[in-house]
């Protein structure tokens, strides 16, 4: 019987954990010239097999390691399994080696992305991917992928208009989707370097300059009344929650009754995958009782009133038609209600360190990119009322002879 194979420090996940990331594989003997290799690499690792026959020697890349996800032995790889594929008849390093097409690439991202962002999020990248990088693009290599060949792609996003805001837009939107595109381009980079040697390519693709300007809608109180009473009371119910957390529309619909407990609302399901959780205004703690009472903890909190839960498209729907209902000029969008959220806390003498943890921005840049008109008011009233004077009295006046 042959002899079991281990590592500890390759062959469970935990172990794995504890190793620093380098730029060489960690490498195990399995026989005389022909080892398997762990490389840590700054977010998650991967497999690889090293063999020498014939006085050549040949690197490839097996799959991603179960680091953060289940194996399947098809693209995710325990350490039993990569052993099963190193010492079978038909390893990677037997054949010549295949170039990582795009198509590989965009894959193995969308496997780290599922491990460790939300699944709302993965799906929305994913589509953006989809509609946008064609066949002929996936069927690529990345290594031989070119600067005007991506900006060709890029620019084809953005379409021909003469009306300058439609093109800011437009631009706005490929900018997006050539980050998603060439974050899973890097990814394949720093995964895979054998086969991307250099990220030099979509490196020198620059960005359109001045397009992503923050939508700075904000409702003032009447607005925000008006445009309630203008809408159904179970739409009603959703967008009040939303004035009362600033929650974003995905958070507040994977709210579930027991997410509600002692005055504030817990967020388990946010956008960068952080927990957090928001206290509410006496008001908010009533409007949350009412909308929690009676019902079993595992019910979502906010649901139409025919049962179903809501979608993103009747948001959108229900806030024009109340928008119009109510004379709300220019219309707003269910999204300005949780910017509406912070900038009357704002107003009303709130720091910016509570509106950044509040709403869950990432840091405190964001925060201050959507409300920096309003902040720069909230400086000046500061400066005017907290400024001390430095006025001297004429009796205190002594006059310089010349």
């Amino acid at each position: 019987m042959p002899r079991q194979i281990r590592d500890v420090r390759l062959q469970t996940r935990e172990a794995r954990q504890k190793l620093e990331p380098a730029k060489e594989p960690y490498w195990r003997e399995l026989r005389r010239g022909l080892h398997v290799g762990y490389y840590k690499g700054h977010e998650t690792g991967t497999w690889w097999l090293r063999e020498i026959r014939e006085g050549r020697r040949a690197k490839r890349r097996v799959g991603l390691a179960d680091d953060q996800v289940p194996s399947d032995g098809k693209a995710v790889y325990s350490f039993e399994q990569v052993l099963k594929v190193a010492l079978g008849e038909e390893r990677p390093t037997l054949s010549p080696g295949r170039d990582c097409t795009v198509e590989d690439a965009l894959n193995d991202y969308w496997t780290y992305r599922e491990a460790k962002s939300p699944a709302l999020s993965v799906a929305i990248d994913k589509s953006k991917l989809t509609t946008h990088v064609g066949k002929a693009l996936r069927a690529r290599s990345v290594a031989a992928l070119t600067t005007a060949e991506l900006e060709k792609w890029r620019n084809a996003l953005v379409g021909a208009t003469e009306d300058r805001e439609q093109q800011r837009r437009a631009q706005a939107t490929a900018e997006r989707v050539r980050r998603t595109f060439f974050a899973a381009l890097s990814y394949a980079r720093r995964t895979n370097p054998d086969k991307v040697p250099s990220d030099q390519a979509w490196r020198s693709v620059h960005s359109f300059r001045n397009i992503d300007r923050p939508r700075t809608r904000f409702l003032s109180v009447s607005e925000a009344k008006r445009l309630l009473n203008a809408m159904p009371q179970d739409f009603r119910q959703l967008a009040r929650g939303a004035l009362y957390t600033g929650l974003r529309l995905g958070e507040l619909l994977a709210l579930t009754v027991s997410d509600f407990d002692d005055g504030q609302v817990h967020v388990r399901h946010s956008k960068g995958g952080k927990e957090r959780t928001v206290p509410l205004s006496p008001e908010g703690i009533e409007f949350f009782d009412q909308v929690t009472a009676g019902k079993p903890g595992d019910t979502m909190l906010f649901q139409q009133d025919s049962g179903e839960p809501w979608q993103r498209i009747h948001a959108s729907r229900y806030m024009a038609r109340a928008c119009k209902a109510a004379t709300i000029s220019p219309p707003a969008i269910f999204h300005d209600l949780r910017r509406s959220y912070g900038s009357l806390l704002l107003n009303r003498g709130a720091g910016a360190e509570v509106i950044q943890e509040l709403p869950g921005h990432a840091d405190l840049r964001m925060t201050r990119r959507v409300y920096a008109h309003l902040m720069q008011r909230t400086i000046a009233k500061v400066v005017k009322k907290k400024l001390p004077s430095f006025g001297l009295e004429r009796s205190n006046v002594r006059r310089l002879k010349p």
